[in-house]
């Protein structure tokens, strides 16, 4: 048995019918405050079951405008004709004086009360051949048949991992582990009253042997018996799960929501799984290794997320819908052709261009990891508070994002630069040796061919001192020195008649790390910023050219 299709009327902002067909898996894309949500919470409510165990309040889920009407939604489910829930299907079916033409499909009608009770029923109108008592109780075993068919997670963007573990994974590693330990059982109760005769014998010894005691298993489950388990990940060292990065942790997370459907499985349970915007938890990195997770779990359950990620939208235009805003309640697009669904999509959801490169407000390109690390290494250092200057608040605002090297850089500014340079503030480091200068001029020269497209120093990127790489920012005493005492880290090196350095290149990357590792703990041992002149130089650059070109994009804006 599967659900196909929902149909939802009067929901929070959903006020007419609107039908969301589920089998196959579906993806929800739209600007926010525009409904996604709030088709995941349908879904979920329609599995509310009698106690309304999801909460549903008049105040909150239904729209402000229909005093005078009921939040009603419509579940399809297909089912074989030899399952309990078919037959019981056309047993009702034939109690009714009219029966109808059944198809394998069971359609459930969910109707709030005014006071928020849940009304299940199936067949629209209709008279019975018994009376509503006996009719009303098959009917209600099928209801209790459908929702114990199914089990679903609403899993949402704001959840945090630790809660992700506790309430998702940690109860079936539990059950997992208490169903290993049934045949060790009885040894577990011999160990118990062995403490218990233990303790008992100190009672006789006293003269109290009208006491006993006894040692149980919580409320005789094994699962009770088993509070935590801690999940540790090893990349290659093994730590706690909440030690890793968020995206690791994230990805850990995703990767065992398929072992849990598969668990329901053997409890008889159909997976639902609603999961708002799972990029959310991920680093850009991990989304197509999680995309794909994702879509093995679609396999294996009903797979509903919403998402402003175009990363986890499928190229399939049926398994994906839109929603926009109409005269303040959500309207559904569907989409007919991939193109049209693409077209759409951008606009829908007011993604940018940027906003596919993962670009913040405000941006630093350089060139590599480590020069990304050591720029924001020299921040850390130094002290606002304890100088009252080096705010630099555009700088310590921005997101510093780095390319895997100057070919990579160069690669993505000919791509993306026309496009991006319009929608946020950004500014490119350049290293002074020889390939950040080929790579500037090479950049100025494809850029200065396009109308329009502005790109020159100190207003759209920053040239670095001519012939040096990024650790010609510290005193170049310091780097003399250090090659005075680590001659193997140089590949080439050299100072003129005055002793001033003259641009130099390290064997490989790791004299390069070492030679870096050595001015920083020169840095750390100094009692003033003189060594970060040079730095203080480009942050200061960084800062202007990200104000201007803010005031310039919100001008445009306004």
């Amino acid at each position: 048995m599967h659900l196909e299709s929902i149909k939802i009327k009067n929901f929070r902002t959903i006020d007419k019918d609107e039908i969301i067909h589920i089998d196959g898996g579906l993806t929800i894309v739209g600007p926010n405050s525009s409904g996604k949500t709030n088709i995941l919470k349908a879904i979920e409510m329609f599995f509310t079951g009698f106690e309304n165990k999801y909460n549903y309040q008049i105040e909150t889920d239904l729209p402000e405008k229909l005093d005078s009407e009921q939040t009603s939604l419509t579940a399809t489910f297909i089912a074989r004709k030899d399952e309990e829930t078919a037959l019981l299907y056309y047993e009702l079916n034939e109690l009714l004086e009219q029966p109808k033409d059944l198809t394998n499909k069971i359609i459930v009608y969910l109707v709030f009360s005014k006071t928020g009770h849940p009304s299940y029923r199936i067949f629209s109108g209709g008279k019975f051949k018994v009376n509503k008592t006996e009719f009303h109780a098959k009917q209600k075993k099928l209801f209790l048949l459908i929702f114990n068919s199914f089990q679903c997670h609403y899993v949402p963007s704001s959840k945090s991992i630790n809660g992700l573990y506790k309430d998702l994974l940690l109860p079936f590693i539990k059950r997992s582990v208490a169903d290993k330990l049934k045949e060790k059982i009885e040894d577990i109760n011999a160990s118990l009253k062995d403490i218990s005769d233990a303790i008992d014998n100190q009672f006789k010894e006293v003269g109290m042997d009208y006491i006993n005691s006894h040692f149980k298993i919580p409320n005789a489950s094994l699962e009770n018996l088993l509070s935590s388990f801690e999940y540790h990940l090893s990349d290659p060292v093994a730590t706690e799960i909440e030690r890793k990065g968020m995206g690791i942790q994230s990805a850990a997370i995703f990767a065992s929501l398929t072992w849990i459907t598969n668990e329901e499985k053997k409890l008889g349970k159909n997976t639902i799984w609603l999961i708002e915007e799972p990029e959310s938890y991920l680093h850009p990195e991990l989304a197509h290794s999680c995309n794909m997770m994702l879509r093995k779990l679609n396999e294996q359950s009903h797979l509903i997320t919403t998402t402003h990620c175009l990363s986890f939208v499928p190229q399939d235009p049926k398994r994906l819908i839109g929603t926009e805003i109409e005269d303040n309640y959500t309207k559904i697009i569907e989409y007919d052709t991939y193109t049209k669904a693409t077209s759409s999509i951008r606009n829908s959801l007011g993604v940018k261009f940027s906003d596919f490169c993962n670009l913040g407000l405000l941006n630093v390109f350089v060139e590599g990891k480590s020069d990304r690390e050591l720029f924001q290494w020299v921040l850390s250092k130094i002290d606002v508070q304890a100088t009252g200057k080096y705010e630099w608040d555009n700088v310590r605002g921005a997101e510093f994002l780095d390319f895997g090297g100057t070919a990579a850089l160069e690669g993505f500014l000919k791509a993306t630069y026309e496009h991006i340079h319009k929608e946020r503030p950004l500014i490119v480091i350049f290293d002074g040796d020889d390939a950040g200068d080929k790579a500037r001029r090479n950049l100025q020269g494809f850029f200065g061919n396009k109308e329009g497209v502005a790109f020159n120093d100190k207003e759209q990127f920053i040239m670095l001192s001519k012939g040096f790489a990024l650790e010609g920012l510290f005193p170049h005493q310091w780097i003399i020195k250090a090659n005075s005492e680590h001659p193997n880290w140089f590949k080439d090196f050299s100072t003129d008649i005055h002793n001033t350095l003259l641009p130099f290149s390290m064997k490989n990357e790791t004299t390069k790390q070492q030679l870096r590792e050595y001015l920083k703990r020169y840095a750390e041992n100094s009692e003033n910023y003189d060594w970060a002149k040079d730095f203080e130089i480009v942050f200061e650059c960084i800062n202007e050219v990200l104000h201007s070109q803010k005031l310039k994009l919100t001008k445009k804006s306004s």
